[in-house]
């Protein structure tokens, strides 16, 4: 896959321990998220190629509560995430996973002080992956891939009446 033309979007969170990169890695079967008053640890289990992948583990995979998303893939994919970084020290405390078929969360906690977040990506396939930091305690930013859409229809029906001389403001 092709994945030179993603925009990068954050990560959000504190960008203090390890830089962890899941570029291209699009089709999400499962996220793994271990979690209490923070993000402990995260994983991912995505399709390539006919068979599914295992990501490394970021963060610590301890914590008070384990949650495990699974997609309806194919047909289910990433449309958004949202969350809390805490005020204090940036670290990322909460996240909201959304998709074409519904929401997954929040996972973790935030306070009313806490900054919140929000990555809308569409609704035409346009999530390219995940990024961001963690250290052995917790995983303390995220950030997506956005993959802008790269065809143009050839024949839309707005092209279609101005091809035809009708004014676009009487198409309905």
């Amino acid at each position: 896959m092709d994945d030179s033309g993603m925009i990068k979007i954050g990560p959000v969170g504190s960008k203090s321990g390890n830089i962890w990169d899941e570029k291209g890695h699009n089709k999400i079967f499962q996220i793994f998220i271990s979690h209490d008053d923070e993000i402990n640890s995260i994983q991912f289990q995505y399709a390539e190629n006919g068979t599914l992948v295992l990501s490394d583990l970021q963060g610590r995979s301890d914590g008070y509560k384990f949650d495990v998303v699974k997609l309806n893939h194919p047909s289910e994919y990433v449309t958004w995430i949202s969350g809390f970084k805490n005020n204090n020290n940036s670290h990322l405390i909460s996240i909201t996973f959304g998709t074409n078929h519904g929401q997954y969360g929040p996972f973790g906690q935030s306070t009313g002080k806490d900054k919140e977040f929000l990555f809308r990506l569409g609704e035409d396939r346009q999530f390219g992956g995940f990024h961001g930091t963690a250290d052995n305690n917790s995983v303390k930013s995220i950030g997506v891939y956005l993959k802008p859409v790269a065809i143009l229809d050839s024949f839309t029906k707005t092209d279609k009446a101005l091809k035809e001389g009708e004014n676009w403001e009487m198409l309905g």
